[in-house]
């Protein structure tokens, strides 16, 4: 079948530039509630009604998820991109774990972060590792995939202030920043961090005040700056 085979190809990165796999009831439902559910498929019963829907047998289901503990699969669709920016910002520059990224986006749906800005040599955004860590968040925080100087550049026409992450000369810590109506943070690659010319043109350079070590993994950094600075 020509449907089935398509949707096992989903588990494959290079088959998800329209569409990717929901492998979580909450998941397929929260993309039903925001639009972005394409097609459900279920054996047993359905979990809802829905207008393009197919049962299938239980075999064809566990081929397409390759999991035997699933009723019910959703076939998402491309999250449309926009620059709503909001007040609260996230910027992630080539970060390449997309546990990281799934992890980031649940912390700005908690933390009142309007908005996710990737550069375009992030990790997939539709891995199943980032979709799992996300949870209901990934549908409920804007997202635009973009240049980065670009996206920079239009925030602080927008009266953004931008603070990039990282230790360099004159580096604030966290508590010395004073919040402002608009704010945008930069989080760099797990290895390498903020580019140099990313630091340059952000307004300032922020750090968290550590004990004992001197690194922190970027999604539990992301998750503290964006606890200080919630827009609650």
């Amino acid at each position: 079948n020509k449907k089935v085979k398509n949707w096992t190809k989903l588990h494959q990165k290079k088959y998800r530039d329209e569409e990717f796999l929901l492998l979580d009831r909450t998941m397929i439902e929260a993309a039903r509630d925001r639009g972005y559910l394409k097609t459900l498929i279920w054996c047993k019963d359905p979990p809802f009604t829905f207008d393009e829907s197919y049962e299938v047998s239980r075999d064809v289901l566990n081929k397409i998820a390759k999991r035997d503990d699933l009723d019910c699969i959703g076939i998402g669709k491309k999250i449309e991109c926009d620059d709503a920016y909001g007040k609260r910002v996230m910027i992630l520059e080539d970060l390449s774990d997309p546990l990281n990224i799934g992890r980031i986006f649940e912390s700005a749906y908690l933390f009142g972060f309007d908005s996710i800005i990737l550069s375009p040599n992030c990790a997939d955004i539709y891995h199943p590792k980032c979709l799992q860590a996300a949870g209901p968040s990934f549908f409920n925080v804007h997202m635009n995939i973009a240049e980065i100087p670009e996206e920079i550049e239009k925030l602080k026409n927008a009266g953004f202030r931008i603070y990039a992450t990282g230790l360099r000369d004159n580096t604030l810590s966290l508590d010395e920043v004073v919040p402002n109506e608009k704010m945008a943070f930069i989080l760099g690659n797990e290895g390498s961090g903020v580019k140099d010319e990313t630091f340059r043109i952000a307004d300032e350079t922020v750090k968290i005040d550590m004990h004992n070590i001197d690194s922190l993994n970027v999604a539990m950094a992301g998750a503290i700056v964006m606890y200080r600075f919630a827009n609650m």
